[in-house]
Formats: C-alpha cells, sequence, structure tokens
C-alpha cells in the first residue's frame, strides 16, 4: 500500500528536540491496552529509539483495543507507521477511534507496527508485537559435530527466532527473549587447590541458528530455557536439553615455587624480564606443580633452552616436579596436556628461569671483636658457585679455619678463641654455574682488636 504523506508539523516533531513552539515526544504514555487474555508486557527502550514504550501482546484479537487519555480538549490524531520509520506514517481514519470525553479508543489494532498520538504538542510514539507471531518452540537440543575443543556449537530443535521492532527512525532493533542457557564447567579455586564445578549461563536474546558456548570442562548437559515473556505472564516456560556430553576441553593451572636461600655476601642477580623471582645465583631449586581438569590424560612438564621448545631437553610427566638449575643461562619450562585423542591441547606460560654467570671476590682485611656486625667476619662476595673449599692459614702454616660453602664466614677464632692481628692467608678451590674454575689465594688482616692481649689463641696452638 502505499504510504500517504504525513503533515510538516508531525516530520518536525520526529526529533527528540526542536526549537521554540516545536513538538516533542511524550516520554510517558497515557496508554492502555485491553482485549488480551494476558495482560501486555511494557518494556520501555532506549532514549534514542524514540519510543515511549514497546508493547508485547500475548496474542492480538479481534476485541484488541487502545486506549488514551487525552491531556487536551481537542481530539489527539492517530498514526500508524511501519519500518520505514515515524517520518512515513500514516493518519488513521476518525471512523476507526472511538471519542468520549477525553479518552479514545482505536479498535482496529494491528501488530507488528507503531503507533503516533499527537495530542496539541506533544506525541506518544509506541510499537505493538504480537508474541503468537513469534511463539517459542523448543522440542530438542543436541551437540554439532562442528563443535571444536574450544567452542560447544548447540543445534537447537524448533522456534525461538529474534523478535525486532524499529524506532520512529527506521532503525530496527531487537527485544531480547533473555533465553537462558545453562550447564556445568569447571574454575580453578585458590583456596581447594584444584579444580571445582561451577555453573555457567549465558543469556541468549534468541535461539536462531546454532548457539555457540565455551566448552565445559567436565561431562555435561546442556540446557536452554525460555523466554522471559512467558516467565512474565506466569505461564511455565519451556526447557530443552542434551544428553550427557563427555568434556574434550582441557584447562590446567600451573605454579612455580623458589627455594630461596639470601645470604648477605650473595650477589643480587637480575634473573631476566617477565621471570623477576626465578633465578638468580646458582645453585637455584625450583619446585613445579600443575592441576588440570578431568579429560587431561597426557601430562609432561617440558624443558628447553629455546624460547619456542624447538630442543626439549627434559619431559617430566609427573603432575609435580623439582628441579635444581647449577648451570649459568636461561631454561625455559612449560607444561602441557591433552585429551584421549590428542586433539584438544593446553599449554602453560612458559617459566623462564635465569642463572647468572659465577663471581667471586675476596676481601683483604677485617676486624673481629671491633663494632658488633660491621666488619666482624671475613666473607667473599659470591654469585652462582656450585663448588666451593676454603683454608685459611697462619704465618706458620696451621690451618685455623675451614669453610665448605660461600656463604659461610670466618670469625676469626681459632679452638673458640680469637686469633691475634696480623697476616693470615687463605686459599681458595671453587667451580662456578658457568663451569668456571677458581683458584684464589691471598691475604687476610686483622685489624683493630679490643683487649688484643685478653683471651687470644697462641699462633701455634
Amino acid at each position: 500500500m502505499k504510504l500517504t504523506a504525513i503533515p510538516r508539523r508531525m516530520i518536525l516533531g520526529i526529533g527528540i528536540c526542536v526549537s521554540g513552539a516545536g513538538i516533542t515526544p511524550v516520554v510517558s504514555a497515557q496508554v492502555s491496552i485491553t482485549g488480551d487474555a494476558y495482560p501486555p508486557i511494557s518494556i520501555s527502550p532506549d532514549a534514542s529509539t524514540g519510543l515511549s514504550a514497546v508493547y508485547v501482546l500475548h496474542s492480538c484479537p479481534s476485541n484488541t483495543s487502545i486506549s488514551y487519555q487525552s491531556k487536551n480538549t481537542t481530539h489527539p490524531i492517530w498514526y500508524t507507521f511501519g519500518h520505514l520509520g515515524a517520518a512515513y506514517a500514516e493518519p488513521i481514519s476518525e471512523d476507526k477511534i472511538n471519542y468520549s470525553g477525553s479518552e479514545s479508543i482505536l479498535n482496529d489494532v494491528r501488530s507488528d507496527c507503531g503507533y503516533v498520538i499527537e495530542d496539541g504538542n506533544s506525541r506518544t510514539y509506541f510499537w505493538i508485537i504480537d508474541y503468537s507471531e513469534y511463539e517459542l518452540l523448543l522440542s530438542s537440543l543436541s551437540v554439532s559435530s562442528d563443535s571444536d575443543c574450544y567452542t560447544t556449537i548447540l543445534n537447537l530443535g524448533g522456534d525461538a527466532y529474534p523478535i525486532y521492532y524499529y524506532t520512529i527512525n527506521g532503525r530496527r532493533n531487537e527485544l531480547s527473549r533473555e533465553m537462558s542457557l545453562k550447564y556445568t564447567t569447571m574454575e580453578y579455586s585458590a583456596d581447594h587447590q584444584g579444580y571445582i564445578e561451577a555453573s555457567a549461563s549465558i543469556s541468549l536474546p534468541n535461539a536462531d541458528g546454532a548457539i555457540h558456548c565455551t566448552s565445559a570442562l567436565c561431562d555435561t548437559e546442556y540446557i536452554l530455557t525460555g523466554d522471559r515473556f512467558l516467565r512474565e505472564w506466569g505461564l511455565p516456560e519451556l526447557t530443552v536439553s542434551t544428553e550427557m556430553i563427555p568434556a574434550r576441553r582441557v584447562d590446567a593451572h600451573t605454579s612455580a615455587e623458589q627455594e630461596t636461600e639470601t645470604f648477605d655476601n650473595q650477589q643480587r642477580t637480575s634473573t631476566g624480564e617477565g621471570s623477576a623471582t626465578l633465578g638468580g645465583s646458582a645453585p637455584v631449586e625450583i619446585s613445579f606443580v600443575a592441576d588440570v581438569t578431568p579429560a587431561a590424560i597426557f601430562t609432561e612438564w617440558q624443558m628447553s633452552s629455546h624460547p619456542e621448545f624447538e630442543d626439549i631437553q627434559l619431559r617430566d610427566k609427573n603432575l609435580e616436579f623439582t628441579r635444581t638449575f647449577r648451570d649459568a643461562g636461561t631454561t625455559y619450562v612449560r607444561f602441557m596436556a591433552a585429551d584421549a585423542g590428542g586433539e584438544c591441547e593446553y599449554y602453560s606460560e612458559t617459566y623462564q628461569i635465569n642463572i647468572g654467570e659465577s663471581d667471586l671476590h675476596c676481601p683483604n682485611a677485617f676486624s673481629p671483636e671491633g663494632s658488633p656486625g660491621i666488619n666482624d667476619e671475613w666473607k667473599v662476595s659470591y654469585r652462582s658457585i656450585t663448588e666451593f673449599k676454603c683454608s685459611i692459614f697462619n704465618r706458620w702454616g696451621i690451618c685455623v679455619a675451614t669453610l665448605d660453602h660461600p656463604s659461610q664466614g670466618w670469625d676469626g677464632k681459632y679452638k673458640g678463641k680469637y686469633v691475634g692481628s696480623g697476616v693470615y692467608y687463605y686459599v681458595i678451590k671453587a667451580r662456578g654455574a658457568d663451569g668456571r674454575i677458581y683458584n684464589l689465594k691471598g691475604d687476610i688482616n686483622i685489624i683493630k682488636y679490643n683487649n688484643e692481649n685478653q683471651g687470644t689463641a697462641s699462633p701455634q696452638q
């Protein structure tokens, strides 16, 4: 049917705001709808639609009527518009409208269209939907063969078509059915230190075509329920579900914990970008732990000297393993898991362990019995030393101290008593994490004694 041009004053009134004494849309419509067995559902759309309401009728029988309470003494003018918007609205013949005082009633009600009521200097815009034309039908729900490890695709038997309405500018908007897809999956719980079952729920505006959702991490059934209109009318919602679907998707939670021995004479080492807590001065012991979901059948930790794991030097199939890193350089560790068919895989983040090159320096003086805690013990400064042996001698060649670890120090005592001041000698044999061999010899000067002659050990004892 050819649309009749509307008066120019109405075209100007379609805008949200006009200047001067122009016409503006009514925010709250004085509209009521009767004749349906169930009360119409009134939905307030976004203000940008220009509509004061979208009315959803359970059905639209022949006795359906729309009434409007006028604010003016003159009769309001009614229009109807379609998908092109209110700019192409057609006036409704007055012989289809009953007027009774301030009330006007339209008995010839059509659905899937919009209405405009011009009441003096204001207008009310609204859209009518007949739900029976979009009736929800759910008969079956099954998993598509096109599903993969990460996305489950569901095929619906039945109808759950989109419900559309149009704004006053002719823009199509969807009215969500708010259907609910629910299933059980898993999530990692720090409190339980493992994966626990969790409910997943997705709100769907419609179910026209395939339904996509993130695959579950455990065996589950998918349950589709709808819709909001049946729920608001107090009618039984429709529900359909799949059979129990075995999980294919694999997930894991991994962690790495470093056993850190911090000594005051150990040189600090930057462990590299992204791995500030892993590595440092060798030897470094790190424990790796993985928690996996039920579909993970094959598991292993992988260790490589290449960030892309082109050369895997170690594979450990245990969920937990501990490794002591003794060699200088960078090592990369990751965890992988796969399902029984090897089709669905998981790879963890890559842990980067940086072991610094070795270094060893020896002081040449200290003052035992001086200021407590200040240079009162002889210690080497070291980094990444994996083997260490130090012997300290007096000038007569007597060994007054032996150290077996670079963190150890000499307090200046021999047989429980402080030795006298003077020159002593150290001999060190050590090996670094980078393979470097250390054969060091040098002097140790003991100075600044308090009570020099009290309680000192005889140099020849």
